[in-house]
């Protein structure tokens, strides 16, 4: 869920922070919420703060062109703000962001691509709904009118659910009929347009988390009994 802070916590957030040490500039760390793979490091001012906490999208100083810039406004592969960490010196800070497309200006999803030794590649798992769910969230609530998923948002409920059955009916098609790989495909496309009624609806993608959670524990618990 993207940051939604108040005015009052904003303003005391940044009051925490030591800017002087760093001549008005503090490091600030990007790191996926979902891999914990550290993605950038930039730099922030007190305006580029204070617009990343309002906005809930990362905005920094550049050192070179002298101004305020917002991390993918020309690709639209926006850093949503999950939260902000400080150190024990009050003095940097880590960002937790889900990263909308690749976060590097080289195509690559970590500006940190280069190790000293070479790094197995991360299988993703299950935490990609999150990052897939906050992307559905901000184009349901972005201003380009040609997302799929605010098209079809606006269409209405109806809409959503006549796509929900379509989808349900061609993975029922693949199960029986077509190989592994067009049922993955499926289940794909079902679940995406799970998440996009669920969207519409307002409904966290935590709470159906949690609604696991409760039913296996209360299947663990009574098998105990």
């Amino acid at each position: 869920m993207v940051l939604n802070l108040s005015r009052e916590q904003i303003e005391n957030f940044i009051s925490k922070i030591d800017f002087k040490k760093g001549n008005g500039l503090v490091p600030a760390i990007i790191q996926d919420e979902s891999t914990e793979e550290v993605l950038m490091q930039a730099y922030m001012n007190e305006e580029t703060l204070r617009l990343t906490l309002k906005t809930g999208k990362t905005h920094f100083w550049s050192r070179t062109r002298k101004k305020v810039w917002l991390k993918g406004e020309e690709s639209g592969h926006h850093s949503l703000v999950q939260n902000a960490i400080t150190d024990c010196d009050d003095d940097a800070l880590v960002f937790k962001v889900q990263q909308i497309g690749p976060i590097c200006h080289t195509g690559k999803k970590s500006c940190f691509h280069n190790p000293v030794t070479k790094i197995e590649e991360k299988v993703p798992n299950a935490r990609i709904l999150e990052r897939i769910y906050e992307l559905i969230k901000e184009r349901r609530d972005g201003s380009y009118e040609k997302s799929y998923v605010k098209g079809l948002i606006k269409k209405g409920e109806s809409a959503i659910l006549d796509k929900i059955g379509e989808e349900a009916a061609e993975l029922m098609l693949a199960t029986k009929e077509e190989p592994e790989s067009r049922v993955i495909s499926e289940a794909a496309d079902l679940i995406f347009h799970i998440m996009i009624v669920l969207a519409s609806k307002k409904i966290e993608l935590k709470e159906i988390f949690k609604e696991f959670d409760e039913r296996h524990k209360a299947k663990t618990v009574s098998k105990k009994e």
